[in-house]
């Protein structure tokens, strides 16, 4: 009893309670704790990103005030070189004499020397008309026609006198190697035809200047940090081999550029990329910083992280401490019943189990409230059986008892015939002790086949006398059967119920009795064949069924013979009975008893023996 409840309890849905469990903590949470934090993360992610954006936009903004600054006092010189009316003067005069145009280059010349004392001025060059004699001078002066196919003459042009910034290039210069060198070019228009064009101004800076200012940045560890121009060509760039490339930006992050003066955006792509710019004024550049978006605020962003998983845990740890809250309660609740089923057990019965209650619990009440139902029934059906077996026993000795008395009461009569020589009396007389003697048996219950066929042949003999031997007796027994032990009066009553119930119903009243006895796998089967009137159907389903009273049981009525034999061979599922028959012309009982004992003979081959009315 203890073990099966065990193991009802051991099956209380572990990974049902588990699985509940798992399914709370993630719905009410984990799954809004991780949707608050993704919230809380992005939200402050995105401002931390701002803000470090905001403070980076600073620091290009004070990188382009410097590049502004440097710029300005370029344009200045340029001013104030054009603003010198004796400039327009010289360039405009193609008819005066050589010795006065060499005067002009002379006074020009200084005022070249003079802007180029600028540390940041690499050179200054003047391109002239070709039809004054100095346009030749090659180092200062140039004439027009060497940039009549340049691409920044249509640009400076079209600023309408104002200065244009172009993009760096390699400049060639006497007595030096070339260098990057970023030009300001200003065209110089005749004051008394503005549309006719007298020179051109250019201003070569060291590209150094702006590389300068370039390194001075610093925003992250794998910043990238350049300038360029309209067309995405870098200007400026601290790996000078770069200087002239394109910049690597997209058409679209270029118009993202150009729409605003300053900001910032992300590429999207797999590098996950954070773009700042910023224009730089008096010139078509932008100065422009690239650096990897985790380092923009990488890390307040880890903090940010950090904080999350803090009040993920916090989360969780109430959640636990509410969870074994609830299961002490539950435990609590649950010891509460296990106590009330186990009086239940100890009382063994299952009226009180409360039917209201549901789940796991209401299960093994139900599992409790069936194996004691069981254990009753099967208590039941035991001591039910017992009583059938004592009643059996106690009406077969009954049995025994009456023919005591029968028996010297026969013998007596017996010797009264011999002395008045009735042999045919006697002869009866000595058939009848001779059955009363074997059924009596020496108070024994358990006998031999032999033993039981010699009964049955004293009380066939008798029924023969009666009926003019109108009954043949067939023996077909194995030798080694008929050492074999069975219940008493076992036999007799299937031949007394073919005799009485099969051949004496039918006229004449003549029949065959066929008994067969063989080993088979340690059971003892045993055939009683008659070729009587036979059983109807429907009385032939009812024979081995119980009585609806105990007490109507008869001493060898076919159930109980039935029983006998199924107790004798401790419910072996083989053994037991079993009846068929042919209404009109045959009835065939089939019994199998388990052998307890080995058998005191040898197996041999069936034995046919006829026995009539003589041959006993």
């Amino acid at each position: 009893m203890r073990t099966r409840l065990a193991f009802l309890l051991s099956g209380i849905s572990k990974s049902s309670i588990i699985k509940k469990s798992l399914l709370i903590y993630l719905v009410l949470i984990l799954l809004p704790s991780c949707l608050l934090m993704y919230g809380y993360y992005r939200k402050t992610s995105a401002i931390l990103e701002r803000d470090m954006s905001t403070s980076m936009l600073q620091t290009l903004k004070q990188a382009e005030y410097n590049i502004s600054g440097r710029l300005d006092l370029i344009e200045n010189i340029s001013d104030g070189f054009i603003a010198n009316p004796d400039v327009f003067g010289f360039l405009s005069s193609l008819d005066k004499p050589s010795y006065l145009q060499y005067d002009d280059f002379q006074v020009l010349e200084k005022l070249v020397s003079s802007g180029e004392r600028n540390r940041d001025i690499r050179q200054i060059r003047i391109f002239v008309q070709p039809e004054l004699i100095y346009a030749n001078e090659d180092m200062h002066f140039f004439s027009l026609k060497d940039i009549q196919d340049s691409g920044w003459l249509g640009k400076a042009r079209s600023r309408n006198g104002a200065i244009y910034w172009g993009s760096t290039h390699l400049q060639s210069y006497i007595g030096s190697e070339p260098v990057h060198v970023a030009s300001a070019a200003r065209i110089l228009h005749d004051p008394k035809n503005y549309d006719r064009i007298i020179g051109a101004l250019v201003i070569d800076v060291k590209e150094q200047l702006l590389r300068q200012i370039l390194d001075r940045i610093e925003l992250a560890p794998s910043q990238e940090v350049f300038i360029i121009d309209k067309e995405g060509t870098i200007v400026s760039f601290l790996d000078e081999s770069r200087i002239g490339s394109h910049s690597e930006l997209s058409a679209e992050q270029m118009n993202t550029i150009w729409d605003q003066e300053a900001g910032y955006f992300q590429t999207g792509d797999s590098s996950d990329f954070t773009i700042l710019y910023r224009h730089i004024p008096l010139s078509d550049w932008t100065i422009v910083a690239k650096l990897p978006s985790v380092e923009v605020s990488g890390e307040s962003i880890a903090l940010t992280k950090i904080s999350a998983v803090i009040i993920l845990a916090a989360f969780s740890i109430v959640f636990i401490f509410i969870l074994v809250l609830a299961f002490a309660y539950a435990a609590e609740r649950l010891n509460r019943r296990l106590r009330e089923l186990i009086l239940v057990l100890k009382t063994e019965g299952i009226d009180r189990l409360d039917s209201q209650n549901s789940g796991d619990l209401r299960k093994l009440e139900q599992g409790v409230a069936r194996m004691v139902q069981t254990v009753h029934d099967l208590t039941a059906e035991s001591y039910q059986a017992k009583l059938l077996e004592r009643d059996s026993q106690l009406k077969v000795l009954q049995s025994q008892i009456n023919p005591h008395f029968l028996y010297n009461t026969l013998d007596s009569i017996h010797w009264m015939a011999v002395r008045r020589k009735a042999d045919d009396i006697s002869d009866m007389i000595e058939s009848l002790s001779a059955y009363f003697r074997q059924s009596l048996s020496k108070g024994r219950y358990i006998v031999t086949l032999e033993e039981e066929l010699q009964l049955i042949r004293s009380y066939m003999h008798i029924q023969n006398k009666r009926n003019d031997d109108g009954i043949e007796m067939v023996y077909l027994i194995e030798d080694a059967a008929c050492y074999c032990d069975l219940p008493k009066m076992i036999i007799q009553p299937l031949v007394e119920n073919a005799v009485l119930h099969g051949i004496n119903q039918k006229r004449p009243k003549h029949g065959t009795i066929t008994i067969t006895a063989s080993i088979k796998n340690s059971l003892l089967a045993i055939t009683v064949l008659d070729d009587g009137v036979g059983i109807p159907p429907e009385r032939l389903e009812t024979l081995l069924e119980p009585p609806a009273e105990p007490a109507t049981i008869q001493s060898f009525g076919l159930y109980n013979v039935h029983e006998r034999i199924r107790l004798y061979s401790q419910n072996e599922p083989s053994s037991g009975m079993v009846i068929t028959s042919e209404w009109g012309h045959w009835t065939r009982v089939d019994i199998v008893i388990k052998i307890t004992r080995p058998s005191g003979g040898e197996a041999a081959e069936l034995t046919e023996v006829s026995s009539g009315p003589h041959n006993d």
